[in-house]
């Protein structure tokens, strides 16, 4: 417990940082759209009393063991299922991507394509992922797409229920790009596409398969930022089971024909694409039932 004490400010201060297409990479974009608009901020918690916090870090240290454990009973990927993740190749993604997405040029076409509907906000946090470090694109799909990332958000969670485990968040690292952003990626990034990305139609999003975020609580409660850093701590320690339930949710809609998928080898995403179109927003609205 003393040993989970110490650690909560250094956690609370660190920032999470791991090597992948954001790094180095932070001109100023023309032609980025805005991010869509955050929620209001909202009241900071009350402080905890020393009675509250003794009680708080007795819980944390308890909880922090149950999950450890649930997390012991799973198993990471196998080389099977990892060689099943890296099967449909860049050439596969790109094609469909041009089917059944848009090309975007630039900040205007993309606001024209938000008020058609032709394209939709992600949102930066919700019930199923977080956005992460964006600074290479945009965080605008198709409503598809959107669709798409919410099933797997749902069966994502599906998964973590069925272990015993608390509802751990994606962080997408990537959606949609312009000729601009996919350029200047090229500048930083080797890794980058010298042609065209199957990123520039708003049908692929990038996951990390390294980084969880904790699950979406009320940020009023008192001890959540604690507890919080608890499960961060915690995942980061047995990402490979994140992974493993990650790719297993992944492989299920690619085996139903809904998506493409790549588990980079040098970079930690999941890279993806929609290989069907699903009907806007019912995905969403099946996962609110």
């Amino acid at each position: 417990m003393r040993r989970l004490l110490l650690s909560i400010p250094i956690l609370l201060a660190a920032a999470a940082c791991m090597r992948d297409e954001h790094a180095g990479y932070d001109a100023a974009r023309d032609d980025a759209a805005p991010p869509p608009a955050r929620a209001a901020p909202v009241a900071p918690p009350l402080p905890l009393t020393p009675e509250d916090s003794a009680a708080l870090a007795t819980r944390l240290a308890r909880d922090s063991a149950r999950v450890a454990a649930a997390f012991a009973r799973a198993e990471p990927l196998t080389a099977r299922e990892v060689g099943n993740l890296r099967r449909d190749r860049n050439a596969r993604q790109i094609a469909t991507a041009r089917r059944l997405g848009r090309r975007v040029a630039g900040d205007a076409e993309i606001q024209q394509l938000v008020r058609e509907g032709v394209l939709v906000a992600l949102g930066d946090s919700t019930s199923w992922w977080i956005l992460r470090d964006m600074d290479h694109s945009v965080p605008y799909v198709t409503p598809d797409t959107r669709a798409l990332l919410v099933e797997l958000g749902r069966r994502f969670h599906a998964r973590m229920d069925s272990l015993g485990l608390p509802r751990y968040r994606m962080k997408v690292t990537s959606a949609l790009r312009t000729d601009s952003t996919q350029a200047a990626l090229r500048r930083i990034n080797s890794y980058a596409s010298r042609t065209v990305s199957a990123h520039e139609f708003g049908t692929t999003v990038d996951v990390s398969h390294e980084r969880f975020a904790a699950p979406a609580e009320e940020r009023t409660r008192s001890g959540w930022a604690m507890e919080a850093v608890m499960l961060d701590s915690v995942g980061k320690e047995h990402h490979r089971v994140l992974q493993a339930e990650l790719g297993r949710a992944l492989a299920e809609l690619r085996a139903a024909g809904m998506l493409y998928v790549m588990m980079e080898n040098r970079q930690p995403v999941y890279h993806f694409t929609l290989a069907r179109r699903l009907g806007g927003g019912a995905g969403e609205r099946r996962a609110r039932r």
